[in-house]
């Protein structure tokens, strides 16, 4: 039995006698006697009776013809469906970035898939760096905003920018400091799988400083909120004092005598084939940030292509492990 008989079958039974099945589905009345006769072989059971008035079903064609009729109704929905992939990109896109990202491009991002791609159900997370590299490699996410320049076994890297860190205070001074008197200060940190925290370490080695580390918070609602009450400084992207139409009360103060900066790149795993959905969204994050920096808004950041201008001096950025 294969579909080509069941279509047949089906072409017989609704124009109710086979010379009319015949007229209609352009094929020979032989043709639709011969398949009809090897379904019924092949069921060892009669589907259909002749009478004056054309083809009458048995019971048992009776049973077949519903079957077949749902069969053919569900493989035209399949084509259908499976043809729309092609167009509109669908499915479930799992994404995670730095913590820091959160409130000026997740809400953003969100609202620009459901009324772009209302058919991709799109998963948002925040977490580490070597948390998000870890799931990327295994597959357990589609994309990963990853503090990477170039590539790296078991990723496909795609640079997006680069961006700076500063010193983030409650004092009202902004203007810049010596990375020794960062040092000197009382300094909360994000924890050690931060992207933040490595750059400052390394470039702390480099210079042979030792800081005052006096904690350390994973979640940024906290770190800001100590560093709002006055208990110490942090090093930290502009990003992070982003919240919403307004920053937190907080100043970030560039390093004079340093440069923290880190390149950020949109990464998906090495295996596998991307999907038109993952696509879509990788091209919307990457054109909600060009957005974002272009309108101002994000500040501290520069685009890395040959035709954006550079907002920063990348002579000897801070690379980091993710």
């Amino acid at each position: 039995m294969d579909l080509r008989q069941l279509r047949y079958f089906v072409g017989i039974v609704q124009a109710g006698s086979l010379s009319r099945a015949a007229d209609q589905m352009h094929v020979a009345q032989s043709a639709l006697s011969h398949h009809l006769a090897s379904l019924e072989t092949e069921l060892a059971r009669q589907l259909v009776t002749r009478s004056p008035k054309g083809i009458l079903l048995t019971e048992a064609g009776a049973v077949l013809y519903r079957h077949a009729e749902a069969i053919l109704r569900d493989v035209e929905f399949a084509k259908r469906d499976a043809a729309s992939v092609l167009d509109v990109p669908s499915g479930r896109v799992s994404i995670r970035f730095p913590a820091a990202w959160a409130a000026i491009v997740g809400y953003e991002l969100f609202t620009r898939i459901r009324a772009a791609y209302p058919q991709i159900l799109l998963h948002i997370t925040y977490c580490n760096s070597s948390m998000r590299y870890e799931r990327l490699v295994n597959c357990r996410l589609d994309i990963a905003v990853l503090f990477l320049d170039q590539p790296e076994r078991g990723l496909v890297v795609e640079p997006l920018l680069m961006e700076e860190l500063f010193y983030v205070t409650a004092e009202p001074d902004a203007s810049p400091i010596t990375l020794a008197d960062v040092a000197a200060r009382p300094l909360l940190m994000s924890g050690p799988g931060s992207g933040s925290q490595q750059v400052a370490d390394q470039i702390f080695r480099t210079r042979g400083l030792n800081p005052t580390l006096i904690g350390e918070l994973d979640a940024l609602d906290p770190l800001c909120r100590a560093i709002a009450s006055g208990i110490g400084g942090a090093i930290l992207p502009w990003c992070a004092l982003y919240d919403g139409t307004r920053r937190i009360a907080l100043t970030s103060r560039r390093v004079a005598d340093a440069e923290l900066i880190r390149p950020v790149s949109i990464c998906f795993p090495e295996v596998g084939q991307r999907n038109p959905a993952v696509d879509a969204v990788a091209r919307t994050l990457r054109s909600l940030v060009e957005d974002l920096i272009e309108r101002g808004i994000w500040q501290g950041v520069s685009l890395i292509s040959g035709n954006q201008k550079s907002h920063l001096d990348r002579r000897s950025p801070i690379r980091i492990q993710n």
